[in-house]
This record gives structure tokens, sequence and C-alpha cells, in this order.
């Protein structure tokens, strides 16, 4: 496959303007100064105190590798244009879109955001000769569900926004008496500036160019639950990107959410999480602001960019529903991909 990123394939480490800026881009896109940042805004609650001291020294010890790496690649990843919008699979959390995105990238032809690119965005390269260390410190499985944790595994690129900057929902995980305001102002876009919202589309980016550095070019599929209420936003971005929307029983994604957050703010949160009523609303609350603005964008779309798929049916008739996704978004390479998702698909019921 042709290299799809337009860039310099040589590594320029001469000290010039452009390495310059790459450094001073490791102080705003980095994950201390981004949680020294959060925790003088918003607070952290007594009883974790010890855990935000652990966070900060983490931080610390990764922050050299991060300038480091902009050293070496920071002019590479800002120099880079995408000549292939992505694609997006979208839904709401716990709607199936990790299981047909883990599908999907069965697909060689995609280059999708691993584990170790999501957890260290700024240091992924680096951090690539750990990789033993870094296997041995994950869970067994993602605690809310039976997927198996791998650095390998797709993963959404929400998680690196998180950690390098500002303007991510997922920072509700940590600081979860703020999600109302994150949500709307970094899921939905509502109450934020024109340079603010600039400075989201800059770092939404880097990372996507970085990705697709990583990966020599191939397209980009993308999983992010986010996005679901972000199509306008995203074909500012990308033009003709295309949307694979995944839908399930409201009932049972209210079922499921109220236990992955739970689980998932445990060992992250900074703050008191909600008691449960105030749960129960403000799930109920954020789906259907995230339905009736997917509900709004997906207008603008056409057919053969947007195709919507249940649950039930990526789960009873995957290759017949994967079969449908190729044929409406055009994409090419059913014939090649065919006998990859055939395996993993045995491969799961066993």
């Amino acid at each position: 496959m042709t290299n799809n990123i337009v860039a310099n394939n040589t590594v320029n480490t001469q000290f010039d303007i452009n390495t310059r800026i790459s450094i001073c881009s490791s102080f705003r896109k980095n994950s201390l100064i981004t949680l020294l940042s959060f925790i003088s805004k918003y607070g952290v609650d007594m009883p974790y105190l010890g855990r935000a001291c652990i966070f900060l020294l983490g931080s610390l010890a990764e922050f050299p590798f991060s300038v480091y790496e902009d050293f070496i690649y920071g002019s590479r990843i800002e120099a880079a244009r995408l000549t292939e919008d992505p694609v997006f699979v979208i839904g709401h959390w716990r709607s199936g879109t990790t299981h047909l995105h883990n599908i999907l990238t069965q697909d060689p032809q995609w280059a999708t955001p691993r584990h170790l690119n999501v957890f260290y965005p700024k240091t992924f390269f680096t951090f690539e000769r750990f990789r033993f260390i870094l296997s041995n410190l994950l869970p067994e499985d993602r605690g809310y569900d039976r997927v198996k944790v791998k650095l390998d595994m797709p993963e959404e690129e929400e998680e690196a926004l998180l950690s390098y900057s500002h303007r991510s929902f997922y920072h509700a995980v940590i600081f979860p008496q703020m999600t109302d305001d994150f949500f709307r102002r970094y899921a939905l876009f509502e109450n934020i500036g024109a340079e603010e919202f600039a400075a989201w589309q800059q770092d939404y980016l880097w990372f996507l160019k970085k990705i697709n550095l990583s990966f020599r070019g191939r397209p980009l599929l993308l999983k992010n639950p986010v996005n679901t209420c972000r199509i306008a936003a995203l074909t500012q971005l990308f033009p003709q990107a295309r949307f694979i929307h995944i839908y399930r029983n409201p009932y049972e994604v209210f079922e499921s959410n109220i236990k992955m957050i739970q689980i998932h703010t445990q060992n992250m949160r900074l703050q008191k999480l909600f008691d449960l009523k105030e749960l129960h609303e403000g799930i109920l609350r954020r789906y259907i602001l995230m339905m009736q603005a997917y509900d709004r964008q997906k207008q603008s779309i056409p057919s053969n960019r947007l195709v919507e798929v249940s649950f039930e049916q990526v789960r009873d008739r995957p290759l017949e529903t994967l079969k449908q996704v190729y044929t409406q978004l055009n994409f090419s390479g059913w014939e090649s991909a065919f006998p990859h998702f055939e395996r993993y698909i045995e491969e799961q019921k066993n």
C-alpha cells in the first residue's frame, strides 16, 4: 500500500526553529502539565491525595522521554499530512463499538491506535523498547467486561487526548464532578470559543498524524464513542470522512454504563463519585444529548459515507453485516479481508 502521509522521511535532529517549536509543544502537550493544571483548577478530594501524587510522579518520570521524542520526531509529525480521510466507528458507550472495531481491525488495510499508543501518546515510539516491562503491568481485562487488555489491542484515541490535551471529555474519569461540564464543552462543543475549538482540532489532528506516521500511511480506522456527537466537527477536519454507527437497546446501554462508570473510575478518579441517583440521571441526560446531536448532524452525511448497524446484527450475523458496511461505504479489499474476519469471529466463539 502506498504511503498516505506527506512528510520528510528522514529524521532531522538539527536544532532549528522547528525543533524548538516541537520541544515547546512537549510542555503544552504533556501529561504532567495537563494534570497539574487540572488539579489546580478542579481540586482533589482528601481520600485521593496519595493517588494524585502517584499520578504526578508517573507523569514526571515520563516527561524526559516526551521531550526526547519530540526532539527526534516532532518536526516530522507537524509536517505530516493525511491524504485519506479516516473512517470513524461511532455509537454510545456499551453499544458494541469495541466489538465492531475489533472485528474491523482484522483487515490489514487499516491502521488503528493501539493500547501502547493511546496510553503513552507522547512517548510510544520510545517506549516500544520497553514493551516487555509494560506488558507485565497490564490488568487481565477491562474490569467491566471480558475484553482482554494487551499492548496491541485496538483502542480509542480519546484516551490519548486525556493524557496530553486539556480538551477531552475523558477528563471526567479523573474529575467526575465536572462530567457534565466536560461533556458539553468537549463532546458537544458548547460554551467554547473559536480559539479553544481550534486548539482541540490541533490536539486531535496531532495524534492522528503521529499514528499515521507510525503505521506508514495506512488509512485510519478510529473508534471513539465521543465522536458520535462530533460529526459536524470531524467533517470540518475531514470532509470525506466515513462513519459506521452501531446502536443498541437503550435499556441495555443504560444498565451497562452504570457498571462501566463505577469500575472505570474506581482506580482513576481524584474526586468522589456521584451518588447512585445522580449517576443514573447523568447517564440518561448525556445519552439523550448525544443521540439528539447525532440525529441532527447525520442529516448532512450522504448514505455512501454513513452506515448504521445494530448490536444484534453484528452479534448474530457478523459477516453479512460487515459485507453491508464494505458495500455501502465503498471500501475496497472485501475478498482479502473476509478470511481475516472469519478466523477472528470463529476464535471469539471458543
